[in-house]
């Protein structure tokens, strides 16, 4: 037998070996991770009129029946009308209800603050601080767990629901602004997930937006209801680490933004034009958000609602 005979007969046994003793980690290298779904409802505002409760209802249906049926629900804000400038009995019909139609969901919900989720940061306020529901506390108790912000794992993706309401300076008026201190819990949580986990990040108000140069103008100043105030932190905060998606609401539009390795999407409202109908041409709606190894994808879903006279 010739000697290059012998040096193939030698590397296809090695090979063939190789295959049979390495096998599961071929294969383990050549499966990519599997994927998962969830649904994004941003701006729900449900309330007695127009049919909110009924057009909310639909909407959960339409999620429920997804043909790929997704691990979870993640709301996006704006879960009532509104808790900013209501009395007592107003606020607590719209929870009731809001709690009602969430029964229907036959999937884990997790909630994100929004700000009209938060009870008497208005002028115009009906309820005062003295108030065991003022603020932030009834959506922490109620709806986050015992805060108003908070971070999950699913799947190798890593999860972060921001509280980004905060209050202007002498004022009772909100603004866009995530504190201090959950900047600190943020820093510790970053730290833990490390730098190659793909992150989901779910704020309500935006960190950015082109659409008030679109309706205003380019140079016009931007109100601090519309926008996260201290974005430009988040920017320098969150590169080192592995954020896919930044999913907001708050604006009722639909809103896409490629920054750097970064993917902002602003979806369109269950609500649409706060139930009174499409919004910039754009029928009610929610997100859906499937996350691969180290990818997602992301389309809109209507739910078919017709609006309704008031």
């Amino acid at each position: 037998m010739s000697l290059a005979r012998r040096r193939f007969l030698q590397s296809a046994g090695a090979a063939a070996s190789g295959l049979a003793l390495g096998s599961s980690w071929l294969l383990a290298a050549e499966t990519p991770a599997p994927s998962f779904t969830f649904a994004h409802l941003t701006d729900i505002h449900v309330q007695p009129e127009r049919g909110a409760v009924e057009g909310f209802k639909q909407c959960i249906a339409a999620v429920n029946r997804l043909p790929v049926r997704p691990d979870f629900v993640i709301t996006g804000g704006d879960l009532i009308m509104d808790a900013l400038a209501v009395d007592r009995d107003r606020l607590d019909l719209q929870l009731k209800l809001f709690d009602e139609c969430c029964r229907d969901f036959e999937l884990p919900v997790h909630h994100t603050i929004g700000n009209h989720d938060v009870v008497g940061w208005a002028d115009k306020a009906k309820i005062g601080k003295s108030d065991p529901t003022y603020g932030k506390r009834l959506f922490a108790e109620r709806y986050g767990q015992g805060r108003t912000y908070r971070s999950f794992d699913h799947r190798g993706w890593h999860f972060i629901l921001l509280d980004s309401i905060g209050q202007q300076p002498g004022s009772d008026e909100y603004m866009g602004l995530v504190d201090d201190a959950q900047i600190e819990w943020l820093k510790g949580d970053l730290q833990k997930v490390g730098v190659a986990r793909p992150i989901v990040i779910v704020t309500h108000i935006p960190f950015y937006s082109t659409w008030h140069q679109v309706v205003a103008s380019p140079t016009a100043p931007q109100n601090p209801k519309s926008l996260i105030d201290n974005s430009h932190v988040f920017r320098k905060l969150l590169k080192p680490y592995n954020v896919k998606l930044v999913l907001s609401g708050h604006g009722h539009v639909r809103e896409r933004i490629e920054i750097s390795r970064q993917t902002h999407i602003q979806s369109g409202a269950v609500s649409g034009a706060w139930w009174r109908g499409r919004i910039e041409g754009d029928a009610e709606a929610y997100g859906v958000v499937t996350c691969h190894a180290d990818r997602f994808d992301y389309r809109y879903e209507t739910y078919g609602w017709e609006s309704r006279p008031a």
